[in-house]
């Protein structure tokens, strides 16, 4: 009777597998012991990857893995330039579309983390209400912007008026236990609602 072959128990293992990435279990956690976060871990995972699926040859003509990662996963980077790297990639035989298919998110790191090696992902919150505040402020300016482009999209189809407008929120957080609302503002200033003080 034919043995089976076990199935890889998820994307990481076998992505490792199909390029050949030797030991990538104690690889992950001795870079999580350096307080990796889990898209450093992600980020670290592909660009081994990505350097299994580089020859020497191209290494010399384009660069490292490094390089060639950050330029294509880097934000800041020109779409001229991502282009004119993946075309080079093209043309020294590198399926850079193939190989970044076979990257991996932080969440599916997160996922053989906790399911395949039974770790534990959780990390200490470190939330404080000046961490809180901005990151409200920037989700409020946000918002403001997708509500300032949609009435200007809408003024451009002339679908409503041509007057100039300013586009303000108040946001209000209301307490589930006596039902007071506060200002966002003053209840992060004041650390909640007074009826739990």
């Amino acid at each position: 009777m034919e043995t089976q072959r076990s199935e890889p128990c998820c994307k990481v293992t076998r992505v490792s597998s199909d390029y050949h990435i030797p030991d990538i279990d104690e690889r992950l956690l001795r870079q999580r012991d350096k307080e990796g976060s889990l898209r450093e871990l992600a980020k670290y995972f592909n660009k081994q990857v990505l350097s299994q699926a580089l020859d020497s040859a191209t290494r010399e003509i384009i660069g490292d893995a490094d390089h060639i990662y950050e330029v294509l996963a880097g934000e800041e980077s020109k779409r001229s330039k991502k282009a004119e790297l993946r075309s080079k990639l093209s043309q020294n035989g590198v399926d850079i579309e193939s190989v970044e298919d076979d990257f991996v998110s932080h969440q599916t790191v997160r996922n053989h983390l906790h399911d395949c090696l039974e770790i534990d992902t959780g990390r200490q919150s470190t939330a404080d209400i000046d961490g809180g505040r901005k990151t409200i402020e920037w989700a409020q300016a946000r918002s403001e912007g997708v509500i300032e482009q949609t009435l200007e999209r809408l003024r451009s189809a002339e679908e409503i008026s041509n007057a100039p407008t300013e586009v303000t929120q108040s946001v209000r957080v209301g307490c589930g236990a006596c039902g007071r609302t506060y200002p966002i503002a003053d209840f992060l200033d004041n650390q909640g609602c007074d009826c739990q003080q």
